[in-house]
Formats: structure tokens, C-alpha cells, sequence
């Protein structure tokens, strides 16, 4: 089963991720969206705010996505990306509108999630119920200024999908992989539409994974580290 991941903005933009991750660049390929990045004057590091709601749905969601944080830092060579846990209360259904989460003064990773009636990712975001998840923007054109990840916990479980859930699902959805892929959005990377081997390709697969059925996308190609490096290395 594959999934298509997105994401993109005007002065906002929004990306998402299905069955197929999201839809960044819906135009098509465009390897680099934001050549500037977070601008030339940012104090790095970019840092984000991980929705407590994650952590106490699961403890081990804070390894994966740090995990994916230290990838792509390690690929620039420098700490363009912080993840800070704790101080962040709100969650999906705080947000009742797509760019809502702008009003708060902090970039966040939510999980939008029906709750007693209420909120929801479709109705949250006005998202496909089969996309994964969705990287919004502000941006004034040529760089980023703010930027967020929301994520369709209605629809999806996420995990470490290398390790079986005790009641199987199809909608099984790898963390680590889905962030890594978000993050690169969040960095100023679109998808790359030819190149299966690149974490910004907009599919992947659900599901446990296996040798027949693999689902993890935990490791950037080559061109994935030269398109990053052209944005934040000198």
C-alpha cells in the first residue's frame, strides 16, 4: 500500500501527507522551494515545539523524531534544527483551522485527532482523510519565517514500524520516516518525483514493516544532502 507526502504555502503554505506523504510542490518537482531557507539572517537553530499530546500518546515518539532531527543537522553539518519538549500544551484540536497554529508564537508538531466529538483532522485542517500529514508555512517568497507540522492521527497510528503492533493495522504509519521527510519541507525542500531513493519522494509505504512490504525511509540519498548543504552551507 503506498502513501503520497506533501506540503506548500503562499505568504502560507501547506504540505501533505497521504498514501503519499503530502503535497509540498503540487505543481510538480521542485527539489528547492526555498533556495534562502529560514533567510540569511536567521539565529539558527530552527526550534521546534513538540506538542505534549505525542508524548503522552508515547514516550518513544520524542527518540524517533529527534532521530529524525539529528539526520538532517548531521547532514548540514550544524544544529539548524532543535527539538524542545514540554512546554508546548496544545494540540491538533486547539487549532480548528488549517493556519490557525500561526497565532501562537512557536513553530509546533501536533497530532490532529478526533476527540469526544470534536475537532478532527478533516475538520481541522479541510485535508483528505487518506493524507499522513500536512507542513504549513508563512513565508514572504523567498525564505521561510514560521512554519508547523500537523499530523492525521485520525486516520493513522504512528510508530516505530519495525517493531509489530499487538493488534495489526494497515494504517501503520513509520514516525521517524514521516518527520524526516516533513523536516525537509520545513527546511525549504519540495519533492523529488524521479528519484525513489530520496526521502523527499512523496510515497511511501504503511503498514509493519518487512523484506516484502518495506516502510521506513530513515536514511537521505546523496542528492538529499547536496540540495540541503546548497541552502545552509557556505
Amino acid at each position: 500500500m503506498k502513501i503520497l507526502i506533501f506540503i506548500y504555502s503562499i505568504i502560507i503554505y501547506s504540505c501533505d501527507l497521504k498514501i503519499k506523504y503530502d503535497d509540498f510542490n503540487t505543481n510538480g518537482d521542485k527539489p528547492i522551494v526555498f533556495s534562502k531557507g529560514w533567510g540569511e539572517k536567521y539565529k539558527y537553530p530552527i526550534i521546534l515545539d513538540l506538542s505534549n499530546q505525542i508524548l503522552d500518546e508515547d514516550k518513544t515518539n520524542f527518540k524517533q523524531i529527534e532521530n529524525a532531527v539529528s539526520t538532517w543537522n548531521k547532514a548540514i553539518g550544524k544544529k539548524i534544527i532543535y527539538l524542545r519538549s514540554g512546554s508546548n500544551n496544545f494540540t491538533g484540536n486547539s487549532f480548528n483551522d488549517l493556519y490557525l497554529p500561526f497565532s501562537q508564537n512557536i513553530n509546533g508538531i501536533y497530532f490532529d485527532q478526533l476527540s469526544n466529538g470534536n475537532g478532527g483532522w478533516i475538520k481541522n485542517t479541510g485535508k483528505s482523510a487518506n493524507l499522513i500529514a500536512t507542513t504549513i508555512y508563512i513565508s514572504n517568497g523567498s525564505f521561510i519565517i514560521k512554519a508547523s507540522i500537523r499530523m492525521n492521527r485520525d486516520t493513522y497510528i504512528f510508530g516505530d514500524t519495525t517493531v509489530p503492533l499487538n493488534n495489526k493495522t494497515h494504517f501503520y504509519v513509520d514516525l521517524e520516516s514521516i518527520i524526516l521527510h516533513e523536516l525537509g519541507h520545513v527546511l525549504g525542500l519540495g519533492h523529488v518525483l524521479n528519484e525513489r531513493d530520496s526521502v523527499m519522494y512523496p510515497y511511501i509505504s504503511i503498514g509493519e514493516n518487512s523484506i516484502s512490504n518495506p516502510t521506513t525511509f530513515r536514511v537521505l540519498s546523496d542528492n538529499d544532502i547536496i540540495r540541503i548543504r546548497s541552502i545552509y552551507v557556505n
